[in-house]
């Protein structure tokens, strides 16, 4: 038999890989009686009839874990994820899994030879919510969240199918659930799911002193250069420690008549190459998008700048000036240090305060201003 979710906590602590932490506690505590509630109602479910109870057993509900990035939200699902011992559970990313129901939704109506309509035998919702209860009695979903009008149109009834077929959905967000999709096209009608969502699962917000995440990494370097196998090593770890258990996800920012394509992102984290950011047609109006979007962000691959480069040069400058501006965290692996990227070329004086910037973002002064 697993040890339960708060035999599990209280190991981590003693091992001292945690430190003990109230708030956390509180979670866990309540993590701890869904576990106590929820292993008899699966056991009994998994009996055949002759040897199930009489006796009334009921799901319980579950639970919705919102705060600031780096509270430890992710690593409490995990701890409460790896207690349960039985077949029919899943973890994964909330963005990952309605990408998956797109599908599975584009394969129904693609099998079934229909474009739409409205008879319920033409909806292929609760034909999904059906396989997806098959396949799991407990959904622990990592970073949910609801930006995408694709999605914000089905969740609604998705989870309501969801929940009455007894799937028990544990949940981590930066977002309280009534903020959930703010500002999005036709909000209304998505605001019933939040109803839902808080008649199936119970509320909780994550306080901490600390962000967790930024306090391993604290002491490591903010800037890497050459790019060599021990640099590039070390810029990874980094990355590792930032954005801790989580799942690194795709998700597009949408601007006035296009859109930026993120492909690495973690809450309020992100991750992108020098090509990504300098080599696309990109301006400071995207630059300002991502700056807003992200709290740390991470450049890898930034090469030499000389004249032929002239483009990607201007388009780092506006780069970095935003990302100071912002008073952002960043991370890079370049192949030279601040005061060689460029060495020649018409944009050298006006680099030189690009140069000063990317200093000035490794100070103590600095960093502690973005970690805090």
């Amino acid at each position: 038999m697993n040890n339960t979710p708060l035999d599990n906590y209280n190991k981590l602590i003693e091992s001292g890989k945690l430190q003990d932490d109230s708030a956390q506690l509180t979670v866990v505590k309540s993590l701890q009686e869904i576990y106590l509630e929820f292993i008899p109602y699966y056991t009994n479910k998994q009996k055949t009839f002759f040897f199930k109870s009489f006796k009334k057993i009921t799901l319980p509900k579950g639970l919705y874990i919102h705060g600031d990035v780096g509270r430890g939200k992710s690593m409490l699902m995990d701890v409460f994820f790896d207690s349960l011992d039985i077949k029919k559970k899943r973890r994964v990313h909330f963005n990952a899994f309605m990408n998956e129901m797109h599908s599975r939704i584009f394969e129904w109506r693609k099998n079934k030879k229909i474009s739409g309509g409205n008879k319920r035998e033409d909806d292929p919702i609760p034909v999904i919510a059906k396989l997806v209860a098959e396949e799991c009695s407990i959904l622990c979903f990592d970073e949910f969240q609801v930006e995408d009008i694709a999605d914000a149109m089905i969740i609604g009834r998705l989870f309501e199918n969801l929940f009455e077929l007894n799937v028990l959905v544990i949940a981590t967000s930066n977002i309280h659930p009534d903020n959930l999709y703010k500002d999005g096209l036709n909000r209304s009608l998505f605001l019933p799911f939040i109803d839902v969502l808080k008649n199936y699962m119970n509320t909780h917000y994550l306080t901490a002193d600390k962000d967790y995440r930024l306090d391993r990494v604290r002491e490591r370097p903010v800037y890497y250069n050459p790019i060599i196998p021990k640099n590039r090593k070390d810029f990874e770890k980094s990355w590792t420690e930032v954005k801790g258990s989580s799942e690194e996800y795709p998700i597009s920012i949408q601007l006035k008549g296009r859109q930026i394509d993120v492909l690495r992102s973690v809450g309020r984290c992100v991750r992108f190459n020098f090509s990504e950011l300098c080599q696309k047609p990109l301006g400071v109006i995207d630059y300002l998008a991502i700056a807003d979007k992200f709290d740390i962000i991470f450049i890898s691959d930034i090469p030499l700048l000389d004249e032929k480069k002239r483009n990607e040069t201007k388009r780092f400058i506006n780069l970095i000036d935003t990302l100071y501006e912002a008073r952002s965290l960043i991370f890079i692996l370049a192949e030279k240090s601040p005061s060689e990227l460029l060495q020649e070329g018409k944009d050298l004086k006006i680099f030189r305060r690009t140069i000063s910037r990317l200093e000035e973002m490794q100070s103590a002064e600095y960093l502690n201003k973005s970690f805090n």
